[in-house]
């Protein structure tokens, strides 16, 4: 009986120590889409990731960055998503900027919950910013979908926003159409990247 005790007792001081070991809501969890192969899986989890497809590129987050900021302006929310790009590792920004949307603070990232927004829309601008190189896309078509916002709590204190969600578009890219696509979100937003000023 005093084996199993200390057995039992041993293996649930390896749990805790192990639940509270160096646990971060900042890092990245990138778990691979078997049906769209370079991209992270869709989830509503805070994961920190991103992914899309420039034609047959992949773009995606990465762990050693901060994925993604908010920063509002007068009136403008500004969405940079940070990454890089195919199987070289160019880095890559691409800031959706939706004009008549200014959060005071995350928690307010809520009212974008099962909103899509219509890129072509002239309230919205996308920038591309590759290889320092850096144009406000023409959008032929497409949409920039939150499909769920939720407000993270951890111990009963508001911790972050958890915006997640789609993206696709057709645009220009060097005078020829591009196609963005498969775009996904799943992102934590809090204290550290959103900025109002």
């Amino acid at each position: 009986m005093k084996k199993y005790i200390i057995i039992i007792v041993s293996t649930l001081t390896l749990f805790v120590s192990s639940c509270s070991s160096d646990y971060s809501l900042e890092k990245s969890v990138f778990i691979e889409d078997v049906t769209n192969p370079g991209l992270p899986i869709y989830s509503e989890w805070g994961y920190n990731t991103f992914g899309a497809y420039i034609d047959r590129e992949k773009f995606i987050s990465e762990s050693s960055q901060l994925p993604a900021k908010i920063i509002v302006n007068t009136d403008t929310l500004n969405l940079t998503l940070k990454g890089v790009m195919g199987n070289s590792g160019s880095p890559v920004t691409m800031k959706f900027s939706i004009k008549g949307f200014a959060p005071a603070d995350y928690p307010d990232l809520i009212m974008l919950n099962d909103t899509t927004i219509d890129l072509k829309n002239s309230k919205c601008t996308v920038t591309l910013n590759t290889s320092g190189y850096s144009s406000v896309l023409k959008i032929i078509t497409g949409t920039l979908q939150f499909k769920r916002v939720q407000n993270l709590y951890v111990d009963k204190e508001l911790s972050k926003a958890i915006l997640s969600g789609y993206f696709s578009f057709k645009t220009f890219m060097h005078n020829e159409p591009v196609a963005i696509s498969n775009g996904r979100f799943d992102l934590g937003i809090g204290y550290d990247n959103f900025y109002n000023y």
